[in-house]
């Protein structure tokens, strides 16, 4: 599976996990063969991104851009999923707030992009009790794995 990460702006961060992480929810959801994307930057670069696209004037966490539903193509078959832009700024605000590693943080915001481009919402609370389920799982798997290494 094409991954691709970038750094911007002097981000900082662990690309072998954010890649084992991405790698594991790609092919627990048969995507094995889908590029994607995986951008890390400051607020100043969301925020840009998120006015353009979303009409909305401040930095977020996470954004995801989607290239077409998943559902639309099988999961063996070579496809572009999309883009995930994360702010390491915001990243290391809430690791604070929620008292936990910045690269921690930075994992789940991976696992939630990806996730969204695989078709997961969060408008409803079942909606949010599953991505978060499978976002806690996958980043708890990554991190062991790394430690194993």
């Amino acid at each position: 599976m094409p991954l691709k990460i970038v750094t911007r702006k002097g981000a900082r961060v662990d690309k072998r996990a954010v890649r084992r992480l991405a790698n594991a929810i790609l092919e627990e959801h048969g995507h094995l063969r889908s590029d994607l994307s995986v951008t890390f930057t400051d607020d100043s670069e969301v925020r840009e991104l998120n006015r353009a696209y979303r009409g909305v004037d401040r930095p977020t966490d996470v954004l995801a851009f989607e290239f077409g539903s998943p559902d639309d193509v099988p999961g063996d078959a070579e496809t572009v999923l999309g883009d995930v832009v994360i702010s390491v700024d915001r990243a290391a605000v809430q690791a604070r707030r929620f008292r936990r590693t910045v690269d921690r943080e930075i994992l789940k915001l991976t696992a939630h992009g990806v996730l969204h481009l695989l078709g997961y919402e969060h408008a409803t609370d079942d909606e949010r009790s599953e991505m978060r389920r499978i976002e806690n799982r996958h980043v708890r798997a990554a991190i062991e794995e790394g430690a194993a290494d």
